[in-house]
């Protein structure tokens, strides 16, 4: 078990080398936003996806020509059509507010396309009080343009060099396998924020939460991590 000090300014002060969360990195879909789970299904279906591989891993790598490009415009329909429906998570306001008050930059991961990501930012954040707007300043925001996606590190690894934050120190926030994978392969802190069935990974988080804004009792107080999860990918994951 790791102990990780609590993130807040004044605990930063009294104790500067302490190891604690200093960073916080999202997914989207199902962590900022609301879940849209009948996508993921739908998009798999209309794809032909089979069971135990990812959806963009089977376009990218089992797909080609004429085939891939149908499955990549059939994924932007969906992505699009989702849109719509897009929500921030409740008690996400709470997160970040505390996050913003004590300093503590924040990034986004996702594997959905820029224009999924420009509307949850233009659209769903744009729409909040202009007072709350400062505490979204997500950056970087990393996209699936970014390769290799995830659940390889590469994305959370790259936010630790630009923040030059130990990746120990950050924490990766998310509501499925690959986010928590994500994490742990970068030797990061993985919190599950836990939906219905996704509290079949369970096993691959350090933290588990049912609403975003219980993380901040976990900053606040401090909390001890077991390091000895594994990224060992065996769930089949969408």
């Amino acid at each position: 078990m790791a102990r990780y000090s609590p993130s807040t300014k004044e605990a930063m002060a009294a104790d500067p080398s302490a190891l604690r969360i200093r960073g916080v990195i999202f997914d989207m879909d199902g962590t900022l936003a609301t879940p849209i789970k009948e996508h993921l299904v739908k998009m798999r279906s209309d794809i032909g996806v089979p069971n135990g591989i990812r959806t963009l891993e089977y376009v990218e790598t089992c797909l080609h020509g004429r085939a891939r490009e149908l499955a990549e415009r059939r994924i932007i329909e969906i992505e699009t059509d989702a849109m719509a429906h897009m929500r921030l998570s409740p008690g996400l306001v709470e997160l970040l507010e505390f996050l913003y008050k004590n300093s503590m930059p924040i990034a986004i991961i996702t594997r959905n396309n820029i224009n999924s990501v420009k509307h949850f930012l233009d659209n769903v954040v744009a729409k909040q009080p202009v007072e709350q707007l400062p505490i979204f300043a997500f950056n970087p925001v990393i996209d699936r343009s970014f390769k290799p996606t995830k659940p390889h590190p590469a994305g959370l690894l790259h936010i630790s060099r630009v923040w030059d934050i130990p990746p120990q120190q950050l924490l990766m926030v998310g509501d499925h396998l690959d986010d928590l994978l994500c994490g742990l392969r970068a030797g990061s802190i993985s919190a599950l924020l836990r939906y219905g069935d996704s509290s079949e990974f369970e096993a691959h988080a350090h933290i588990v939460v049912d609403r975003i804004d219980e993380l901040v009792d976990k900053l606040t107080s401090g909390f001890d991590a077991d390091v000895s999860i594994s990224g060992h990918d065996d769930v089949v994951a969408a």
